[in-house]
């Protein structure tokens, strides 16, 4: 367990270099809420990982599966064919999707459930790595710093006048990397993006 910690707290160290260099905010990079969405940690563990700190490690590994798989299911939704809206698979839909009867699904949200059948086929259908049923929160928000931030961080860099221009441009990526905006939402953001580009390029 220690050595998760030490390991995340390196990955931290080399984020820090990265987002010093691009010019970015703290809050831009390190961003709690995307990463709950990426790890199914509260926030505030989060908080206290990243600052070097410890949180409690689940008791029972059964329950904390039951716990991820359900916290997939209410945060990555689908477009609804009639209203065009977003909501939460079915549990006929994953069931299919990820190769498992709806019987066996619901047994994995059983809490007295021992082991993680079907594992590969939710981790598709969800698009997670099979490491986010099994990893503690240490590896967990390794995970996403090394997959999604140091490489978004990296490419970012690549150029550095784009890094300094541009380095707005990255917050708002970053910020909103993995969100599932509703279809209005989507619209207004482009709109206000489109009246910014208007302003910005002059008459």
């Amino acid at each position: 367990m220690g050595d998760a910690y030490e390991q995340l707290a390196d990955t931290v160290r080399a984020v820090e270099a990265l987002r010093s260099q691009a010019g970015l905010d703290r809050a831009s990079v390190f961003h709690p809420t995307d990463l709950a969405f990426h790890t199914s940690l509260p926030e505030a563990d989060i908080r206290r990982l990243l600052d070097g700190g410890p949180v409690e490690a689940p008791t029972s590994g059964p329950a904390e599966l039951a716990r991820r798989i359900a916290f997939l299911r209410e945060t990555r939704l689908t477009v609804d064919k009639d209203t065009g809206g977003r909501r939460r698979y079915t549990t006929a839909e994953i069931a299919a999707g990820s190769g498992m009867t709806t019987q066996w699904h619901g047994k994995l949200l059983n809490r007295s459930t021992p082991n993680i059948w079907h594992g590969a086929g939710l981790a598709r259908f969800f698009d997670v790595p099979m490491e986010y049923f099994t990893h503690t929160p240490a590896e967990a928000v390794k995970r996403v710093l090394d997959s999604k931030v140091i490489p978004d961080l990296t490419a970012f860099l690549k150029n550095p006048s784009e890094a300094v221009t541009n380095r707005h441009a990255l917050q708002i990526q970053l910020r909103l990397n993995g969100k599932q905006l509703s279809p209005d939402l989507e619209r207004a953001l482009m709109a206000f993006v489109d009246a910014i580009a208007r302003e910005s390029s002059g008459p």
